[in-house]
């Protein structure tokens, strides 16, 4: 049975851009679920770490925000 992973704080450290990432499923979404690079600066090399308690809600308030209510 597949098990999407906990979810991730992306950190870039040459310019500071910050996401956190809560994948519904197993499957990864590249610049979604997951990311290579900085989507700002195209730093290759970012720091990532589980994401705390307050990250998460964060973003779980931006992503009920961000979706429009049919």
């Amino acid at each position: 049975m597949p098990i999407p992973p906990r979810p991730r704080t992306f950190i870039c450290p040459q310019c500071g851009w910050q996401h956190t990432s809560i994948p519904a499923s197993d499957a990864l979404h590249l610049n979604i679920d997951w990311f290579h690079h900085c989507p700002v600066c195209q730093h290759v090399e970012l720091e990532t770490r589980p994401a705390s308690r307050v990250e998460i809600m964060r973003a779980r308030l931006t992503q009920f925000l961000r979706n429009p209510r049919l």
